[in-house]
């Protein structure tokens, strides 16, 4: 297995969170930001952890490297082209700010496919998370090539210039997809958030004291 501590982690933080109304990054949840929730899952994993975001003075207190747009007001795509810009390894896994269950395991699974594909991005059934990957540093000219071409391109619109490979969740017999791509974009997700963090806490515990489920 590939030790991630290698790469790179580049969390995407470059949204409007315009139907949350706040930023959803900054969000609490048990006494942390989500950001730092990521932060800290992230920090044992990899080489270096690194925050896209256009409005940098609000991530200056968490100590990573904090880098805005290349390409300004072009969307997700845009954070993915300066995360694949600024990282200083060959490879990344890319998450974005709202997603505090993603699986820094399944980031390594994915990781461990770039020595062949140029991305690794989960898939179930016709649904992909592109925010939720790992892609190769020379992702980054096909990433620049549409950027170039197109006005807000679609996250995936690189897709088809690179040798990529789908982790079919459909085939995995401990399918967390729910819970894993989870995003907080509503209010309502973020009651969601706090409910699904306590559950998580609470198993947490459970596994700690050794009980065994009937």
């Amino acid at each position: 297995m590939v030790k991630t501590k290698a790469f790179s982690a580049i969390i995407l933080a470059g949204g409007n969170s315009s139907r949350m109304k706040t930023n959803k990054a900054l969000l609490m949840l048990k006494g942390q930001t989500i950001i730092q929730t990521i932060i800290n899952q992230l920090v044992s994993h990899f080489q270096e952890i690194l925050i896209i975001s256009n409005t940098p003075e609000l991530y200056h207190p968490f100590n990573v490297p904090v880098y805005p747009d290349i390409f300004l007001k072009q969307g997700p795509l845009a954070g993915i082209h300066s995360g694949l810009k600024h990282m200083s390894t060959p490879c990344g896994f890319f998450v974005a700010c709202d997603m505090p269950f993603f699986s820094p395991q399944l980031a390594q699974e994915l990781l461990s496919g770039l020595e062949e594909y140029q991305a690794m991005v989960p898939k179930k059934n016709k649904y992909l998370q592109p925010l939720h990957a790992a892609y190769r540093k020379d992702c980054l000219p096909y990433v620049e090539k549409v950027l170039q071409k197109q006005e807000r391109p679609k996250i995936i619109s690189f897709y088809e210039l690179i040798n990529i490979n789908y982790l079919d969740f459909n085939q995995r017999a401990d399918n967390e997809w729910d819970q894993i791509f989870f995003n907080v974009n509503t209010p309502e997700d973020y009651e969601l958030a706090k409910h699904l963090r306590s559950e998580k806490d609470s198993a947490t515990v459970v596994a700690k004291n050794g009980a065994v489920a009937r």
